[in-house]
């Protein structure tokens, strides 16, 4: 299916997005990978409180720092078509849901203070929260995609060739960290990781020997097929653009997207910027990574009301390797618990009750590359 469409700005957010790039700057590491048990964590919020003593600006900063992490655990949670209906909690409301919190870089004069905290909250409280306010929420954390970036100029395809400005600039957003530094709840949410995480190949020999760009536009089935395994990734999405401008002088962007993980044709859109194409560049690769993050999560909603038991056997190996697997299916957070009927020196019969649907169940345990078969109304459970 193909979409057309042409925005003034990339979405409901894109204002604030292109107001906060000239604001940007580079972290110079990677993205983090986030774990599922560390869904509840919410980090790198950075403080600077100013107070009659640094003492009062620290309890100040701490305060502040407190309700704008919840904030963003409730917008990483909860789908963005819900956001208008995010409970606001005073700061009595919320210290019963923090779990811990860590200083890092902490400074501070005789009235400033300054440091980046992070705070854990309670995983069961904020989800009795939002289940009593009736709000859909997913924990589920996706395997990582690859992102080939396509630039096209001048009857050219270049993945690997320079120029590249297109690849250049997803680098600098995947690979150093490139992120909003303004408003706050931009820059706290960006802060986090992924819960859709993203790769960039790392356009090394054995790269430009699998692909270059008029393959990855055909998407070549063995090509593609190569970088999924070379890079453990579940899916490769082509993103190509093709810069123009408009009659008065706009730049423009026409932007192909297409996915390994679907079939059809690309995805068309036009993207409109104000300053110049490099700009506008960042402004779609900020688009694009939160539609990811926000499709995952609507894919993922758990839905409390439907919980389901089912009854698995898992062939044991060794001791050691059947309670590592069997720790892991109770850290995932669909499983609400696990019940072993029968235990033997070869295998085991137990019962996984989960939230949701079946679908959210093998995708959750893939991701730990644990494999659920069912063989004729049998089911079984086992490391890939």
């Amino acid at each position: 299916m193909t979409e057309t469409q042409t925005k003034t700005f990339f979405s409901r957010f894109s204002w604030l997005f292109c107001l906060i790039l000239a604001f940007a700057c580079l972290a110079g590491a990677p993205r983090a990978v986030l774990a599922d048990e560390d869904f509840y964590v919410v980090q790198d919020i950075a403080v600077d409180e100013t107070a009659a003593s640094a003492a009062e600006a620290r309890t100040i900063a701490v305060a502040k720092g407190q309700e704008r992490a919840f904030a963003a655990l409730l917008r990483r949670l909860v789908p963005a078509s819900h956001h208008d209906r995010l409970p606001a909690l005073s700061e009595s409301d919320i210290t019963p849901l923090v779990a811990s919190f860590q200083v890092a870089d902490e400074r501070s004069s005789a009235r400033r203070y300054l440091a980046d905290l992070t705070f854990e909250f309670k995983r069961d409280d904020v989800r009795s929260l939002l289940r009593a306010d009736r709000l859909p929420f997913s924990e589920a954390v996706a395997r990582p995609i690859l992102i080939l970036p396509v630039y096209q100029e001048d009857g050219q395809a270049n993945l690997w060739a320079y120029p590249n400005p297109w690849r250049d600039v997803w680098v600098d957003v995947i690979d150093y960290g490139v992120r909003p530094q303004a408003p706050d709840t931009l820059r706290d949410d960006w802060a986090q990781p992924f819960v859709q995480p993203v790769l960039v190949p790392a356009g090394d020999i054995a790269d430009m020997r699998t692909i270059d760009g008029q393959k990855a536009l055909a998407m070549n089935p063995s090509a593609i097929d190569t970088l999924k395994r070379n890079y453990d990734v579940s899916a490769v999405h082509v993103i190509s653009v093709t810069p123009r401008s408009a009659p008065d002088g706009t730049p423009l962007l026409d932007v192909s997207h297409q996915r390994s993980d679907r079939e059809g044709p690309a995805t068309m859109r036009v993207f409109r910027g104000t300053e110049d194409h490099e700009m506008l560049m960042q402004s779609v690769v900020f688009n694009l990574l939160g539609e990811l993050q926000e499709e995952w999560k609507s894919r993922n909603v758990l839905d409390f009301g439907t919980e389901t038991t089912l009854a698995v056997t898992t062939k044991i190996r060794d001791l050691p390797g059947w309670l590592t697997l069997q720790r892991q299916v109770e850290s995932l957070s669909n499983v609400s618990g696990v019940k072993v009927r029968d235990l033997s020196v070869e295998e085991a019969f137990w019962n996984i009750t989960y939230i949701g649907s079946m679908d959210q169940l093998v995708a959750a345990l893939d991701r730990r590359n644990l494999a659920l078969v069912e063989h004729m109304g049998y089911w079984t459970l086992d490391p890939k």
